[in-house]
């Protein structure tokens, strides 16, 4: 009996192929939005993760200012007392101080603007300070060394400049000469991937700041180490530098778990946002699916009238119509996720192309499934009011239905 339900489906969607057509619209459409959104999201989160993974889990972020990152309209500064002040702390293993700015490049005669980061490297070399930033030297070496800097991924393939800046050469950063002496991995969006790095002091002359104007603070705590027990050490340590009282701060003190945890509320918030609007869709393909079993309904009367006359029972001419609603969900949540599949990897593959190669696409099991199931639901639950008018009706007033 079953094979005799699904085969009646098919048959009913192959002589309403128009009726049918159209009923799918709305069910594949909020499908593909819903599984191209959440394979985004969870791709973007697992790229991120990955960053801070590399970065390692025993780094703390200090910054001014009660908005934390990185914010240049901030009116705090930290400060050399401020840096010495985290240094003191036994529990650090290395600590360095970064300025920031955006300044004007040139090679070969082209002029161009980009961030330029000073990392000063007193407790560790160069190489191990940008690892706190996920990154590595890929090639050739740190700026260790007065007048020498590190280029990032653009610089190299010729995406920044017109041509490649290879390890070497020179170019200019606010009228100043530097030596290329090394290139970082890729980070994957177009900012950080064109960002120059240089010696702390190279960046104050440059910028020409005083030493005791810092942007950044980062620390690595010693092994063994709590992040967070050293995030609290570190304020009640920066509070008495300042001269300020708790509740009264004005700068802010971050582990990378703290920074991964913000990504990912803003991103679990923006896909929520997303997603409802995408089950926007999902409501109207239910209700056209409901108003297609509805005319299906009447349409068939005569039809339902004879297979109870020849011993159909309600149950029966009950699960013939929720069945074919239940596949129409489910098949217009196949198309969807196809079409969900074939926009996540577009979209990736377009930010991949366009420097952003951060933005992935993830397509768990558990997505497609619950996608495909989703669907069969939602058709299974418009259809269930037409399903039953359709076993209530009567046999002779069904027959004599005109």
């Amino acid at each position: 009996m079953w094979a005799d339900y699904y085969k009646l489906a098919f048959k009913t969607f192959l002589t309403q192929k128009k009726r049918t057509i159209l009923t799918l619209i709305g069910i594949f459409i909020g499908i593909a939005a819903v599984v191209s959104l959440i394979s985004l999201g969870q791709g973007l989160q697992d790229s991120i993760k990955g960053q801070f993974d590399l970065m390692g889990s025993d780094k703390v972020f200090i910054t001014p200012g009660t908005g934390g990152g990185f914010n240049l309209a901030q009116t705090t500064k930290l400060t050399q007392k401020d840096l010495e002040g985290v240094r003191s702390i036994p529990e650090i293993k290395a600590v360095s101080a970064m300025i920031y700015k955006i300044a004007k490049v040139e090679y070969k005669g082209e002029i161009k603007y980009t961030w330029v980061m000073g990392m000063q490297t007193q407790d560790q070399d160069f190489a191990h300070t940008v690892e706190s930033f996920g990154v590595t030297v890929e090639q050739g070496r740190g700026a260790d060394r007065p007048r020498e800097l590190v280029l990032t991924h653009r610089f190299g393939i010729g995406d920044f400049f017109d041509k490649p800046v290879p390890i070497g050469d020179k170019i200019k950063v606010e009228g100043k000469t530097f030596r290329v002496v090394g290139q970082l991995s890729r980070i994957g969006n177009p900012s950080d991937d064109s960002t120059i790095y240089m010696r702390f002091e190279d960046a104050v002359d440059i910028f020409n700041v005083g030493k005791d104007e810092l942007n950044f603070i980062y620390v690595t705590a010693k092994d063994g180490v709590d992040p967070q027990v050293l995030a609290d050490k570190i304020k009640k340590k920066l509070r008495k530098t300042r001269g300020i009282k708790e509740g009264d701060e004005d700068f802010q003190v971050q582990t990378a778990q703290d920074f991964q945890q913000s990504f990912s509320i803003i991103l679990t918030i923006v896909q929520i946002i997303l997603i409802g609007i995408s089950g926007v869709s999902l409501l109207v393909g239910g209700v056209n699916i409901a108003n297609t079993m509805y005319t299906a309904v009447m349409e068939r009367t005569k039809e339902i009238g004879v297979m109870k006359a020849i011993g159909a029972r309600n149950s029966d001419v009950f699960l013939i119509f929720l069945i074919e609603s239940g596949l129409l969900g489910f098949v217009g949540g196949v198309i969807g996720v196809i079409l969900g599949i074939g926009f996540g990897k577009l979209v990736s593959y377009g930010a991949a192309a366009g420097g952003w190669s951060i933005v992935q696409t993830v397509f768990p099991w558990y997505l497609i499934g619950g996608a495909l199931l989703f669907s069969f639901v939602v058709g299974a639950l418009a259809g269930t009011l037409p399903a039953v008018q359709a076993s209530k009706l009567k046999p002779v007033d069904a027959l004599r239905y005109e």
